[in-house]
Order: structure tokens, then sequence, then C-alpha cells
């Protein structure tokens, strides 16, 4: 085609685009033109990078148009790409949701004189110490977050969403970052909502400090230990899988090194309160429900990666594996080495001698670049039937590709694979909370895995956003509350619209 014919976007200029060729447009900002014709984007909403997407994947509009609250400027053209003989449907548009009905809050505080004195006195110079200052002053007046009992939420809802602070590394320390995350009262209680405080300079050269409130079904502090957030987070729903012969997933997401593995897989034998994972605590709790059950049952597990929309038995040296979907809509991997254990040693066992993909990054030196993917059955050895499902995933670091700061090729493809597939999965979740005809289960390997535990009258879903409380990452950490906040009002959409109305007095 030639090139003169197509269209003239510029860089700067705001687009809705077509994020991995899903149907789903959202708004986009154009960072380069490349050589190729093709041009570089970055998603206004969720900070989301994509390269060489071409100029047929923009919405072509005539004119000016407004959509969205945003302004698409697109040209005339007489030539462009034949369409196809038969045009897929328009996608059905989505109910947007009204701002001021956020459950998420921002307020804005000004740096008072006092804040300057109190960081003197403690030897903090520069912005750092008036950010200090002003978060300390924030914490001393704000009243404490209310605590929750999250168990039965777990337990009834269909997705549940929880937040995670990490604590403040050493490193971190050193180079002076400090703690932007206030959860508002005692550490080792689940709260019911956080405050993430970003710094800000505004116009006059002034400092200024944004609270974000957010809301959650449970937020952890950083005292919190694994054995903690599973016993109100993920027993209730192993326990109602159990009971109910369900299919369930426990997924963790957020920013690389912000403790997602550590949650997921534990820190190893003699490391304190945070030595199990929630692998192994899950596996505890499946066995002692097997032998409450009488016996008869047989626990079987499988470990593998999904790895640029490919995936890897990682117990049986890295051999490729297929998820396919039989005649009654169920996912099955096959080719996947599954054994059968006799106790949750004998997994963790099994999970030693795995071999996952990992990178160095500027963020991590051991990234991990594949989702991992645990899952445990409960089967029933006479007729060969699964009892419950459990899908433990272990989602691969979420970064921008701006942040990430490396020239190496394959970090830079591996963080396209991950933002595609974890967009994917948002999209999903949005399709399901607003009743679409149409769920992209198929737009990623992980979606398409995961569609048993969100289909079902028996499906639980448990996610764990784990988040960094360093000043460095408070935009990654924002990232991550917001993902987190869409993917929990989009649920609260679902219930809301399933309640039947309430009768007039």
């Amino acid at each position: 085609m030639d090139p003169a014919t197509l269209p003239i976007y510029r860089v700067g200029q705001h687009v809705l685009a077509d994020f991995g060729g899903l149907g789903y447009f959202h708004e986009a900002k154009i960072e380069n033109v490349r050589e190729d014709g093709t041009y570089s984007l970055v998603y206004v909403k969720d900070g989301l990078r994509e390269e060489g997407v071409p100029a047929c994947r923009f919405r072509r509009e005539s004119g000016t148009v407004e959509e969205a609250g945003i302004q698409v400027r697109a040209h005339r053209t007489q030539a462009w790409a034949p369409e196809p003989r038969n045009p897929p449907p328009a996608p059905r548009p989505m109910p947007r949701r009204d701002l001021e009905s956020s459950p998420a809050t921002i307020k804005v505080v000004k740096a008072k004189p006092e804040d300057k004195r109190w960081a003197e006195q403690r030897g903090l110079a520069g912005d750092e110490g008036v950010f200090q200052a002003m978060i300390a002053r924030y914490r001393a007046g704000a009243p404490p977050s209310v605590s929750v009992s999250v168990r039965d939420t777990a337990s009834r809802a269909s997705l549940s969403v929880f937040v995670r602070k990490r604590p403040l590394l050493d490193e971190e320390l050193r180079r002076g970052g400090f703690d932007v995350v206030s959860t508002c009262g005692e550490e080792e209680t689940a709260r019911a909502s956080l405050v993430a405080h970003e710094p800000k300079v505004t116009v006059d050269l002034s400092r200024a400090m944004e609270n974000h409130t957010y809301k959650f079904d449970g937020v952890y502090g950083e005292s919190a230990t694994n054995q903690q957030v599973f016993d109100s987070a993920v027993r209730p729903m192993v326990e109602h899988l159990f009971a109910s012969r369900g299919h369930g997933t426990c997924f963790a997401y957020g920013q690389t090194g912000s403790g997602k593995t550590m949650t997921m897989e534990g820190l190893g034998s003699g490391e304190g309160d945070n030595s199990a994972g929630i692998y192994s605590l899950v596996a505890d709790d499946l066995f002692r429900n097997v032998r409450g059950a009488g016996g008869g049952l047989t626990v079987r597990a499988g470990f593998f990666e999904i790895y640029r929309g490919k995936c890897f038995d990682l117990l049986n040296k890295k051999r490729s594996v297929q998820v396919m979907e039989d005649e009654h809509g169920a996912q099955h991997v096959v080719g996947l080495h599954q054994s059968t254990l006799a106790s949750a040693e004998e997994l963790l066992l099994l999970l030693s001698t795995s071999d996952r993909t990992t990178r160095a990054t500027a963020q991590n030196t051991h990234s991990s670049r594949s989702h991992a993917v645990l899952q445990i059955e409960v089967v029933e050895p006479a007729s060969e039937s699964v009892r419950c499902k459990l899908s433990l995933v272990d989602l691969a670091g979420s970064e921008w590709a701006a942040k990430a700061q490396s020239d190496d090729r394959q970090n830079r493809l591996d963080g396209a694979e991950i933002n595609k597939s974890l967009l994917c999965l948002k999209e999903c979740i949005r399709a399901l909370g607003s009743q679409s005809s149409h769920v992209p289960f198929r737009g990623s390997k992980l979606t398409q895995l995961l569609k048993d535990s969100f289909v079902g009258e028996n499906s639980r879903t448990v996610m764990i956003a784990t988040i960094s409380p360093c000043s460095v990452c408070c935009e990654h950490s924002l990232n991550t509350l917001r993902y987190a906040e869409r993917v929990k009002d989009w649920q609260a959409m679902d219930r809301q619209e399933a309640q039947p109305p309430q009768p007039q007095p």
C-alpha cells in the first residue's frame, strides 16, 4: 500500500487504538513514528505501551469527534485497506462508570510551614523531607480505617479483590525512599481501605500531595503474614470449592519486586512467619479436607508457565503443552505432567525442581518473565471425576516500558507480551461485569486457561494485588491500585445488576 494514502498521525496526538487486536478501543497517545510507518503508543488509562502498531488499528473518524471524553482527529482518505467481505460486528459499548460514584477519592493537600520545621528537626532536607512531614501530619490526624471480616466475602463473592502492602527494603531506605502508603490501623488486621500519597510539585513550584483513597474487600499492612492472608482471603474459597465441586483461581498481581512470588511461594524454611506461601498453605488445607472426607480421594498437581503466549511444563524439562477446550467448554492442558501427592511436603519438593523463566531488569535482578500456574485437582479415583480444581497463578510483573530502562530486545518483547495478557485479563473481567454477550477469553493463553474459574455458579476467583510502599515506586503502585479498583468495580456492577428490584412501599 502506498504510504501516501495512509492517514497522517502526529507525535503527541491522542487516538483510539485497538490494543493487541482484541476488538476493544482505548485512548492512547502516539509517542513515536517508526521508520516502517507504524507507531509507538502509550495507553492513557493504564500506562501500558505497545510498539509497531499499524494505522489500520486506529478507529477512523471524519473530521473532529468527541468520544469517551477525548478528541480524536483523523484525515479523510480515498484509499484504505480493503474491507472484509463479512465485517465483524462493532464491539458492544461497555457501560462507563460515573466518576462521582467512584469508590476512589483524591484529595489535594498543600504543604504548610510547620512541615518544613518538622523535616529540619529530623535532619530531612529537600522536597523529600517536606513530603515525609506531610505524610506524618496526615497519619497523625487520620481516623483509623475500619477493620473488616473478609471470610464471608471470599466465600460468597464470585470475585474478591485484596491488596497487600510489603515492607520497605533496606536498599530502598539507603537510597532515600520513604513510605507513601497508609493503611491507617493495626497492621495485623485486614482493613477496608488504604491511602496512597502521591508527591506533587505544582505549577508555582509549591509542594503538594494527592491522597488517593481506595476501598477493597481487604487490605493487609506490611506486618501481615502469609498465614493471615491465607486464613482470611484464600481458605474460605478453598473450603467452598471442596464442598461445592467448583473451580477456583487465586492470582497475585503487581509490579516487579512488589512481593508476588513471596506471597505465593514463601521465603522457605527458617525465614519466620512468611516461610510458607499460598502454594503450601493451600495444599495443607486441601489434604486436611481430604482426610475429613474419609479418604478415597486423590490429590494431583501440575506446574507450568505461560511465556510469550506458549505453555511449558516446569516439571518435565519445559516441554511444550497445549491449552485446549473440550466439547463441554472445559479447559484442559494437554501433555501436562501431573504428579499424585500424598502430602503438602511432596508438593514443595516437587516445586523445588522447577525452573521458571527469569531475567534481570532495572527493578529486579531475578524478575519473573512468565506467568507461573500451579494446578491442583482433587480427583475421585473410581470415576476419575474432578471433585474440585484450583489454579494458583503468580503473574509476571507489570511494568512500563519507559520505566524498565532496558535496551535488551528480549526484555522488551517479554514486557509487551506480559502487558497484552494482563490487559486481556482485565477486558474479560470487564465484559463479565457488564454482562457483555462476548467475553474475549481467547485473547491470551492466560485468560483461556482461567475461563473455568470465571464462569459457573460454583466458580470463585481471588485477586491479591501486591504493592510497594516506596516513594520511588509510587506511580507503579497507583497503577496496580487502579487496575485492582477497576476489577472490583466491574464485579460490583455485576452483583448490583443481579440483585432483584426492591418492592416499593
